[in-house]
């Protein structure tokens, strides 16, 4: 019960797509901050995404998530989120402030 009650409130939320607001966000995007941070870091080898193109998130998620783009952590990430859910962080990222 608690499942479906969580499925079906992640769906919601899905559905949303990119009309979460900038302050809220979506399931799964904090597995992103951990390493992507929100403040430029002077010589980071790990780029902010806030404030990239959907399109090019989406793009890099789905070749990490493929192995097209080999790497030892953002594969496994990858791998975590369908499109739907890889969409929606997307949106809320390019939403983000640069």
């Amino acid at each position: 019960m608690r499942l479906r009650l969580l499925s079906g409130l992640v769906g919601l939320c899905l559905l949303a797509g990119p009309g979460w607001a900038a302050d809220t966000s979506p399931p799964g995007a904090s597995s992103c901050t951990g390493c992507h941070s929100s403040t430029k870091i002077a010589d980071s080898v790990i780029p902010r995404i806030a404030g990239r193109k959907r399109e090019d998130i989406v793009k890099f998620m789905v070749e990490y998530r493929s192995g097209a783009w080999p790497s030892s952590v953002m594969g496994r990430i990858a791998k975590g989120f369908d499109d739907q859910q890889t969409k929606a962080i997307a949106a809320w990222f390019a939403a983000q402030p640069e």
